[in-house]
């Protein structure tokens, strides 16, 4: 077959369908006057077109689902009704019926192929989504914290050289961490398997290198070493939960300390930071897109949790729980 056909599910519906209708003509047609040469009568005229309409309908009208068969039938009743010497009638109506069995395997192949079409194209759609997704995530952490160490740095350089000396080691470390996450992006883009096993995806343990990597601020955890191990899925998409919600405190709080806890219980994984809200001035880092929220509500309920997200206070609380099938379970 070729292989243009196989793609679209076998030859075009003309192919089959023309030589069909010609072996039911010649079957009908022949087998009739044939017929009636032995009997010494006549097929009449009005005879003829009725035997010639069914392969017609066939060859002409194949594309229309049921309407060759209908049209064959009907006129191999007509044809009977009217008295003529009958031969194969019927060849035509079951000639009908494989070209109507070839049209709908075409149409189920059709529609095999596009599901899966769609399938490959939204599976790409949100291999990209997710994607943006870690970029966004881990961009926005790392420029919000570049934003505000280069300040501080910028703040204390004349005063206080050691104070901002720290802080340029932080930018410098920061923009390392930023890098290196877009390199493993861009790595998964080429070959997803590869970057995989040089550059697996983060962890909740990571969480650890965030806040040691924001010294001048009070970033409290509570629970890190309790939670165990945790699925692969679980675990990346927490540490993304706590990425964005650490960014979130930076960018608008003005908070100078805020908590980080983490707990396993009956629910599942339950990730939650909260902050006290304003006790100093918010950093400045420009608009912001209001994506963040979003990432992280997406993250948890592909997973089959929950996200809660909103003031407490002067304050503000994000809460995700992540349900482990069984209490638990490992990588």
């Amino acid at each position: 077959m070729d292989p243009r056909w196989r793609e679209r599910g076998g030859p075009p519906a003309w192919l089959p369908a023309v030589p069909l209708a010609a072996v039911a003509l010649v079957l009908q047609l022949g087998g009739s006057l044939g017929r009636a040469a032995r009997d010494g009568t006549q097929v009449g005229w009005g005879g003829v077109l009725l035997l010639v309409a069914g392969p017609l309908s066939i060859a002409l009208l194949s594309r229309f689902p049921l309407v060759p068969l209908g049209v064959s039938i009907s006129a191999a009743l007509a044809y009977v009704a009217t008295g003529e010497p009958v031969g194969p009638v019927f060849a035509a109506p079951v000639a009908a019926l494989l070209v109507e069995g070839i049209r709908r395997r075409r149409e189920r192949f059709s529609r095999v192929r596009d599901e899966r079409r769609d399938r490959v194209e939204r599976a790409r759609s949100e291999e990209r989504i997710a994607m943006a997704r870690d970029l966004h995530d881990t961009l926005g952490h790392s420029l919000t914290l570049i934003n505000v160490q280069s300040g501080a740095a910028l703040h204390a350089f004349d005063r206080d050289p050691d104070n901002a000396r720290q802080a340029l080691a932080t930018v410098k470390a920061e923009s390392h961490r930023a890098l290196e996450e877009v390199r493993r992006v861009l790595d998964a883009v080429r070959d997803p398997g590869a970057a995989a096993a040089v550059r697996p995806g983060p962890a909740l343990t990571d969480v650890a290198d965030l806040v040691a990597a924001d010294p001048g601020f009070g970033w409290q955890v509570d629970g890190l070493a309790d939670v165990g191990a945790l699925p692969a899925a679980v675990d990346a998409a927490a540490y993304r939960v706590v990425q964005e919600a650490m960014t979130n405190v930076r960018r608008h709080s003005g908070a100078r300390g805020a908590r980080i806890m983490l707990s396993r219980n009956e629910s599942g994984l339950v990730v939650e930071v909260v902050d006290p809200g304003r006790q100093g001035a918010a950093v400045e880092t420009g608009e912001t897109s209001g994506t963040g929220l979003v990432g992280m509500r997406e993250r948890v309920e592909r997973l089959g949790g929950t996200l809660e997200s909103g003031a407490t206070g002067s304050g503000h609380r994000v809460r995700a729980v992540f349900p482990l099938s069984g209490g638990g379970g490992g990588r």
